[in-house]
């Protein structure tokens, strides 16, 4: 028996003595684990905390009222200077003016009396002017428009209408006489209903009429159209004779560098846009969470790693206002350049960072072929995203005129659903980043390869 029980009670040890061990290297596993989670959850974190700064109400989306893009720049160079980026030539910021027009004031629609909740009801044409209305308007209806008998009508004459030109079950066969109604001189106001998303845009032209784009639901077809609407609007630009431009407004890039530790005469430069569309009257704004608060959180991530893990080659960050104005800011850059842009590398520009659940696109991976392979080569061996896609050259977003100046560049955005583009409902809240942190990755690994 005494044998018995000393084997029972060596297996029992030894049984004890197993399962602390397996406690021990299990609780190891677990704290590397949770290290590692850790260090890409606080990526994310940062991120976070980056996209509810840049999309809260005081930064006005990030537009050109309520100073929301001086706000914006503010911000991003505090993070720079934070970070250890230094200052280029003497500055962190790079002053361009540009004409734009703006909407600071009173942006009120109401129709039969309902006052009408702006960036959800309707938009306005980014290019209005200022402009007052009050009194009923006809409503053409497709068949109105398709009939060429009602353009000789009393009716046609006026010089406001609401059309139904826009409804997706007739917008094929809409076409042409859209077109035809919407640019007759005589309309200084047209309200077309549509069934789509409202889409906003920005713009640095100033119309001679009023568009506004209602929601079709809000229109009751069998009633009276009557509105009342007050529009004020802003715009910042006046032109000589000569066509020199003046009274223009003024917004800036942002730039900060990490010096390489070998080639100091090259650079690779990592850019993304700031700006966004700011407001619509005094109730809508904006948010641009996706886009592109999400790029700008992406590039302070870069940042922050690079800062503690020099490269051979100069990093030049830069964040671009103007992009949703027609890339005004990167133009300017390489009409103004202030480090050559011969001494450029590659540039890697960072867009719409909000998803990623499909993968990542690079513009311009079709060009840049050895360069695209390196991307798909890591991609493969760490599996970061579920895809790698390549398409050629587009002219949508910063990397664009610097590609056309002959700078090796890739525009990267990530793919997966995400409902909400140029509308007040593209908040921080909104925005999953799902796969955020592997898309950092991937680049951060990019980048290092191209050295």
């Amino acid at each position: 028996m005494k044998p018995f029980k000393f084997k029972i009670t060596i297996s029992f040890q030894i049984l004890i003595s197993f399962e602390s061990t397996m406690k021990y290297f299990s609780s190891i596993a677990m704290g590397l684990l949770f290290f590692v989670s850790n260090t890409n959850a606080q990526d994310t974190l940062y991120a976070r905390k980056i996209l509810n700064e840049l999309c809260s109400p005081k930064y006005a989306g990030r537009g050109y009222v309520n100073k929301g893009d001086k706000k914006a720049a503010t911000f991003i160079q505090s993070q720079f200077k934070s970070i250890g980026l230094k200052k280029v030539n003497g500055s962190y910021k790079q002053p361009f003016t540009f004409p734009v027009n703006t909407f600071p004031g009173k942006v009120i629609v109401k129709y039969n009396g309902q006052l009408l909740v702006a960036g959800k009801d309707y938009i306005i044409n980014a290019g209005c002017k200022s402009y007052n209305f009050k009194g009923s308007i006809n409503f053409s209806s497709i068949e109105n428009l398709q009939d060429s008998s009602f353009y000789d009508r009393k009716g046609y004459n006026q010089k406001m209408a609401v059309i139904d030109t826009f409804n997706i079950k007739y917008f094929d066969e809409a076409g042409l006489t859209s077109k035809k109604y919407m640019t007759d001189f005589r309309k200084e106001l047209i309200i077309k209903l549509t069934n789509d998303k409202l889409t906003w845009t920005s713009s640095y032209e100033q119309d001679n009429k009023c568009v506004i784009t209602l929601k079709s639901e809000v229109f009751d077809r069998n009633k009276t159209a009557a509105f009342e609407i007050e529009i004020e609007s802003i715009f910042y630009g006046k032109y000589t004779s000569k066509g020199e431009l003046y009274d223009a407004y003024t917004s800036q890039n942002v730039l900060g560098l990490l010096e390489g530790t070998e080639n100091r005469d090259s650079f690779i430069v990592i850019t993304a846009h700031y700006d966004h569309l700011g407001m619509m009257g005094s109730t809508a704004m904006f948010p641009g969470a996706n886009d592109n608060a999400s790029g700008i959180a992406m590039l302070l991530n870069l940042a922050k790693y690079f800062k503690k893990h020099p490269q051979k080659y100069n990093l030049l960050f830069i964040a671009f206002s103007g992009e949703e104005t027609g890339l005004i800011g990167s133009q300017y850059y390489v009409k103004n350049p202030i480090i050559p842009l011969e001494s450029i590398h590659f540039l890697i520009n960072i867009d719409l960072m909000g998803n990623g659940a499909e993968g990542v696109m690079a513009v311009n991976g079709s060009t840049f072929k050895e360069q695209y392979k390196l991307l798909t080569d890591i991609n493969t061996k760490q599996n970061y995203l579920p895809a790698v896609k390549a398409r050629g050259k587009a002219a949508n977003s910063d990397h664009y005129y610097f590609s056309e100046a002959g700078v090796p560049c890739f525009f990267f955005y990530l793919m997966g659903p995400y409902p909400f583009y140029h509308d007040i409902n593209d908040k921080a809240s909104a925005v999953p980043f799902t796969n955020f942190s592997n898309a950092f990755l991937l680049f951060r690994d990019f980048i290092i390869t191209l050295q």
